[in-house]
Parts: C-alpha cells; sequence; structure tokens
C-alpha cells in the first residue's frame, strides 16, 4: 500500500514528504497549468526530484506513438526516477511497448477507465496503471468493481504492473480504492491533509494536554532532567 501525490507545487510535495507518508508523485497536463508559472519545465522537473527519491509521472502530449516515445525519451533523459505517462490508446500500447522492452522507460498507462484496458498496459509492459476512480463514475459504471476485478487478475496471474487509482475526489474514494485492491492511490495535498485530521483526535489530545497542564499548576507534577534524560516526577501530597 503506497500513496503518491497528485500535484506540481513544490510547496505541497515538499510538505507531503516532510511527513514521511508518500513515496512517489504524479502530474499531468492539466495539474501543471493550475501553477501560475511553469517557466523552464525541464528545471521545474528536477526541482521536485530534489526533494525526495521517488518516482515522479510526467505525461506526454504527443498524439502518435513515434512522438511519444520521442517525448518520453527526453523527459526520461533528466532524471533517472522520472516515470512517463502514456495515454492508454493504440497509440500509447505502440509507446509503451517499445519505451519499456527497448528504451528502459519506466511508464504508467494513464486514464484506465476499464479493466480490459488495464489487461492490454500490463502485456505491453507497463510499470504502471492507473484507472481513473472519478472519471470512470462519471461513465456510469462502478469503479470500486473496475479496481478490484483488476487486481484479482493480477494477482492471480502474478502480474508486475502497479494498479494506481487516481481522478480522486473525496475522502471515501482513498478508502474505497485501497480496500478494493489498489496498489497506490494518488491523493490531492488537499485530501492528504485531511487524512491526518479528526475533531475528536484534536478534541482528545486537548483534553489531554489540558488535564496535565492543569497539574503542573497545581504543583502536582514536576520536570526534573538527570543525565539529560527529561524524567517527570509526580508530587505526593
Amino acid at each position: 500500500m503506497e500513496l503518491f501525490i497528485d500535484t506540481a507545487n513544490l510547496e505541497e510535495i515538499k510538505e507531503a514528504a516532510s511527513w514521511g507518508v508518500i513515496s512517489g508523485a504524479t502530474t499531468n497536463p492539466k495539474i501543471f497549468s493550475k501553477e501560475r508559472e511553469i517557466g523552464d519545465f525541464r528545471k521545474k522537473i528536477l526541482q521536485i526530484m530534489e526533494i525526495g527519491d521517488f518516482p515522479l509521472s510526467v505525461e506526454t502530449t504527443a498524439e502518435d506513438y513515434l512522438g511519444m516515445v520521442e517525448e518520453a525519451k527526453e523527459y526520461a533523459s533528466w532524471h533517472q526516477n522520472i516515470v512517463i505517462k502514456i495515454p492508454m490508446g493504440i497509440e500509447g500500447l505502440k509507446a509503451v511497448n517499445i519505451l519499456e522492452k527497448e528504451e528502459n522507460v519506466k511508464t504508467n498507462v494513464t486514464a484506465i477507465m476499464a479493466t480490459n484496458q488495464a489487461i492490454l498496459a500490463s502485456l505491453a509492459g507497463a510499470t504502471y496503471a492507473s484507472i481513473f476512480y472519478g472519471r470512470v463514475a462519471d461513465c456510469g459504471y462502478d469503479p470500486i468493481t473496475v479496481i478490484k476485478d483488476t487486481s484479482q487478475l493480477f494477482a492471480a496471474k502474478n502480474i508486475k504492473t502497479k494498479i494506481i487509482v487516481g481522478s480522486i475526489r473525496n475522502m471515501l474514494d482513498i478508502n474505497k480504492a485501497l480496500l478494493a485492491g489498489a496498489h497506490i492511490v494518488t491523493v490531492p495535498f488537499q485530501f492528504l491533509k485531511k487524512m491526518a485530521v479528526n475533531l475528536k483526535t484534536e478534541a482528545t489530545i486537548k483534553e489531554f494536554n489540558d488535564i496535565w497542564k492543569d497539574m503542573r499548576e497545581k504543583g502536582l507534577v514536576r520536570l526534573r532532567t538527570e543525565k539529560r534524560v527529561p524524567i517527570l516526577t509526580l508530587v505526593n501530597r
């Protein structure tokens, strides 16, 4: 079970990485468009790669397989941890086949909506297959069924392609995707923050801290240090 962060924002990636909970990042052209200014694209990608030793998915925009391959080779040359996002489709499968089997470039087949597409991605050699949870639901299908069927099939056939679930639109999507068998869920930063917060947790911690503060103020407990090791001592009265 892994979590990737779905963003191209440097501060968001830095913050999430400092928690020790993410093991990768995913981007796409729409995500990059949310940044105020991209500037030098290569520089931007390398700034992300400086944050941590993890895979970063960068998407091609060419529409034919030869263009995808050339674009992918350029991006992959920038850093060893760059994974190339290739769109699902016949041209994309051709590109994945060349990149994975001839160029030693890791790929992430993106915008998968059905198990049969994930099967083709894995057979072409994809390192990752990205199922779009929210967009599958938009099509009128059950994303849980798609994830579960794909996961069970991959496990039964010992397929090495990892299932990434993206297009996360609420907190519940994350839990459901992982329970359905996703290897990785790629999460927008806004939801990653919410995962760490619960009103009952905050109230409980405040209750404990307030009790301890009250005890100290009343002299019922004191802190002393011996050999640089803090020791708590209860005062008997």
